[in-house]
């Protein structure tokens, strides 16, 4: 989340920066943030006024005065119309940093200067690719799924009856494949630094909104509501918040953890899209490495990041291309990202 001070004094920079992501219009955040901080002038004027008097009915029952004395009453009168004032101030002073919050908790990270200008995927710039790059659009080339069912590594009719669409039973070889390369990927993460988690995949709502995935991504989510418990959509969120609240000094980072989960997503905005085979299922496997790093080195350990995640496909000989994406495609939570 956006600290609202940036916004406020730096309000070009950051309209400047989020323009390049899409249409944020700050005008109606900055009008509720000038209403905030004057709500909380008045109350801050109001309790002084409450402590001084407090203080001088102090000191003149201490020199002499007759706490019956009209005075003193009166300077209680007056304190306690203060004290109702502030009482009248303080909910609606709550409501309006609520209602801040909650638009800060929309606005995306700002993207960073290197990160290409675009509108869409179409935008994306190629960093640079490994192998041989071979198109699956060739003549007599199969789709993975029909390959997949073919080979009886997965069935997809089957999932339907036990669950419902965009769900993959994995059978015989094509389990014992996820398996041999979900325990592959977390060996060659361990070996190369990264210490395994095994985090839990039932996450709070605090969890959501400190990794970003809420409120943007709500209707992306499987949620128990009796539990306030959310199916993990990504390994990043249980990750991202086994840290919260704590304040890592420099001589701690990096810190890198890495860690398997399944991952569950409605999709709820991508129908018509991909919706064959094993893309944009409700329920996938991932290995996830995530990093806690100075942001002096923060992109220093982004393209280690990523030359790590090369090394799994050079090692399984799966050609690849590294994209950066482009501001319109970019991340939520993301203020520059290569994949």
């Amino acid at each position: 989340m956006l600290d609202i001070k940036l916004i406020r004094h730096q309000t070009a920079q950051v309209q400047a920066a989020l323009s390049k992501r899409g249409a944020y219009d700050l005008q109606p955040l900055l009008e509720l943030d000038a209403k905030q901080k004057e709500i909380e002038k008045k109350r801050s004027d109001l309790q002084a006024q409450s402590n001084e008097i407090g203080k001088l009915v102090g000191q003149k029952i201490r020199a002499g005065a007759d706490p019956q004395s009209d005075e003193v009453k009166d300077l209680r009168e007056e304190g306690n119309r203060i004290k109702q004032e502030i009482g009248e101030l303080e909910p609606h002073e709550r409501e309006l940093n609520a209602h801040i919050e909650d638009i800060l908790l929309t606005i995306p990270n700002l993207p960073d200067d290197s990160t290409p200008v675009g509108r869409s995927e179409d935008d994306n710039v190629e960093v640079r690719r490994w192998g041989d790059q071979y198109l699956s659009t060739q003549s007599g080339c199969l789709p993975h799924y029909e390959i997949g069912e073919k080979l009886g590594l997965m069935n997809f009719d089957r999932s339907v009856k036990v669950a419902q669409s965009r769900f993959v039973t994995l059978m015989g070889a094509g389990a014992a494949l996820e398996r041999a390369l979900i325990s592959f990927m977390l060996e060659r993460h361990t070996n190369a630094g990264f210490t395994e988690i095994m985090p839990p995949i039932l996450v709070n709502s605090d969890s959501m909104t400190g990794s970003g995935q809420l409120p943007k991504f709500a209707e992306d989510g499987f949620k128990c509501d009796r539990d306030d418990l959310w199916l993990t959509p990504t390994a990043e969120v249980p990750l991202t918040n086994l840290h919260r609240d704590e304040i890592l000094t420099a001589d701690q980072l990096p810190i890198n953890y890495c860690a398997y989960t399944p991952c569950f997503r409605r999709e709820a905005g991508s129908y018509g899209r991909d919706t064959r085979g094993l893309i944009r299922l409700h329920q996938f496997n991932k290995v996830e490495m995530y990093k806690f790093v100075h942001p002096d080195t923060a992109f220093d350990e982004l393209e280690l990041l990523t030359r790590d995640a090369e090394d799994i496909l050079q090692q399984l000989k799966l050609p690849y291309r590294v994209l950066a994406l482009c501001t319109g495609d970019l991340g939520f939570g993301a203020t520059k990202l290569t994949i």
